[in-house]
C-alpha cells in the first residue's frame, strides 16, 4: 500500500524515490536509520532497474552517460557512508 503511494507520488511530482521510501522505513515501519537508508537504495535502485531495461530495449540509453553517473553516484554514496 505504501509502496503504491510512494509511486503514484513520484509519478506527480517527479521526486527521487529515497526522499519519501526513507521516511516510510524508518518512521512508520520503525527499521533502524542505517538499515532503512540501505533498504532505500536496493528498493528505488531494484525499481529503477526495471524501468531502464525496458528504456534500453526501446533504445533510449545512452551507456556511457548512464556508466558516467553510476559510477560518480556509487562512489559518492560508499564516500558519505
Amino acid at each position: 500500500m505504501l509502496a503504491s503511494l510512494v509511486g503514484v507520488s513520484l509519478e506527480l511530482i517527479g521526486s527521487g524515490g529515497s526522499i519519501l521510501t526513507i521516511p516510510i522505513l524508518i518512521y512508520l515501519m520503525g527499521i533502524h536509520t542505517v538499515l532503512g537508508t540501505s533498504y532505500s537504495l536496493f528498493i528505488v535502485g531494484s525499481t529503477s532497474l526495471v524501468g531502464d531495461v525496458n528504456n534500453y530495449i526501446q533504445g533510449f540509453v545512452n551507456i556511457r552517460s548512464a556508466l558516467l553517473f553510476g559510477i560518480s553516484s556509487i562512489t559518492t554514496v560508499f564516500i558519505t557512508r
